[in-house]
C-alpha cells in the first residue's frame, strides 16, 4: 500500500509533496522521498523511516523552488527498507516512483546488467527505469517510448515518471494498482494513489482504468488506454475530508481502527435494517445453494476477519470455506 504523489503546476512543490504524503500515511510505510525539477536539474530527498526523517533532511539541506515534482512513501518489498531502495529512484533521465511488485523484475533485471545497466538499488522500481530511460534512446517520442517501455512489464503497478528537461511533463500509468488524477482549479495536474492523496489541490478527480496511460501537464492532459488510443475518462467531483484519516487523539492509526469499529458495524447493518417497523431486508439475489464451497480472497487484517468468517460460513452454510492470502492466490490452481 505505497502511497504516490505527483505534481505539476509551475509554482514550488516541495511543501506540498510532503503535506500530501502526510495523508497517505495511513497506508503505512518504511521510507519516503520526494524529487522536483527546476532549470533541468533534479533535486532528492529520501529517507528511511518515518516522514519526520525526510521533513529533517530537506530542512537540513533546503527546499527546491521546482515546478513539478513527485513523492512516495514505500513499503519494502524488493530490497530492504534503506534509503538507496527508497524512492523516487533517478536512472539517467528518468525519475520514477512506483507502488506494486513487479514480477518479471529478475529477468528484466538480468538481460539490463548483460547490456551494461548500472542498477545501484535492489528494487524492481529501478528496473522500470532503466528500460524507460534505455527506449528513450531509441525512440525521441516520450508518450510511446514510456508506453512501449511498460509494455514489458509483467505484474502490478501504479507508476508517477518525470523526464529530466520535461519540466512541463508529469506521467502516470497504472495496472492493477489505483491511480488517480486530479484536475487543478486553475491551473495544474496531479497525479495520487487516491483521491485522499488529492484533497488538498483538486476535486475534480479522474479514475484511470486498468492500463491508462496520462500525459500531463500544467494546462491540459492526455489519456491513451492499454493499445495507446487516446481516451477520455468521466471527471468524477468528489469532497475528501482529510481529517477522517488523521489519527485524531490516537497513538496509532490501528488504534484508531479499534475505535472506530463499533461505528463502522453499526454503519455496515443500518443498510439492511428498517427501524420503522423492526425489520431486516437483505435483498440476496444470490442463489448460496447452487455452490459446494466458499474461497474468501484477503490480506493483511483482512485476513484475519476472514478467518474468523471461515467458522461463522461453515457453520450458516455447512459448505467447505476456505482463506487465501490474496497477493498468493493467483498462482493457485485449486481443483
Amino acid at each position: 500500500m505505497c502511497g504516490i504523489i505527483g505534481i505539476v503546476t509551475g509554482h514550488p512543490v516541495a511543501t506540498g509533496l510532503i503535506s500530501s504524503l502526510k495523508l497517505l500515511e495511513y497506508r503505512g510505510y518504511d521510507s519516503a522521498g520526494i524529487a522536483t525539477m527546476q532549470n533541468d536539474q533534479v533535486w532528492r530527498e529520501r529517507a528511511a523511516g518515518k516522514l519526520a526523517n525526510l521533513e529533517k533532511k530537506i530542512k537540513d539541506n533546503g527546499v527546491s523552488d521546482g515546478g513539478i515534482g513527485i513523492g512516495h512513501t514505500r513499503w519494502a518489498t524488493h530490497g530492504a527498507p534503506t534509503e538507496p531502495n527508497a524512492h523516487p529512484h533517478i536512472i539517467d533521465n528518468v525519475i520514477i516512483v512506483h507502488n506494486g511488485i513487479i514480477e518479471n523484475y529478475a529477468e528484466l533485471r538480468d538481460e539490463l546488467l548483460k547490456g551494461g545497466a548500472n542498477i545501484q538499488s535492489q528494487t524492481d522500481t529501478e528496473v522500470i527505469g532503466h528500460l524507460i530511460s534505455n527506449q528513450l534512446k531509441i525512440d525521441s517520442n516520450i508518450e510511446t517510448a514510456v508506453q512501449t517501455a511498460i509494455g514489458k512489464l509483467t505484474g502490478a503497478f501504479a507508476l508517477a515518471i518525470m523526464i529530466k528537461g520535461q519540466e512541463d511533463l508529469l506521467i502516470g500509468a497504472r495496472k492493477g494498482c489505483p491511480l488517480v488524477v486530479g484536475i487543478g482549479d486553475v491551473e495544474g495536474h496531479y497525479i495520487g494513489s487516491d483521491a485522499l492523496a488529492l484533497s488538498p489541490f483538486s476535486r475534480q478527480i479522474i479514475y484511470l482504468e486498468e492500463g491508462d496511460f496520462v500525459f500531463a501537464s500544467k494546462q491540459t492532459y492526455k489519456i491513451f488506454d492499454q493499445s495507446g488510443a487516446l481516451v477520455k475518462r468521466d471527471v468524477n467531483y468528489v469532497e475528501t475530508q482529510a481529517a477522517t484519516m488523521d489519527k485524531g487523539n490516537h497513538k496509532h492509526y490501528m488504534a484508531k481502527e479499534f475505535f472506530e469499529q463499533p461505528d463502522v458495524v453499526q454503519h455496515t447493518l443500518a443498510h439492511y435494517l428498517n427501524m420503522d417497523n423492526n425489520e431486516i431486508n437483505i435483498d440476496a439475489k444470490l442463489d448460496i445453494t447452487k455452490f459446494d464451497r466458499i474461497i474468501i480472497v484477503s490480506c493483511g487484517t483482512s485476513f484475519y476477519a476472514a478467518s474468523v468468517a471461515k467458522y461463522w460460513l461453515e457453520e450458516a452454510t455447512n459448505m467447505s470455506v476456505e482463506v487465501d492470502v490474496a497477493s498468493e492466490y493467483r498462482y493457485r490452481n485449486p481443483p
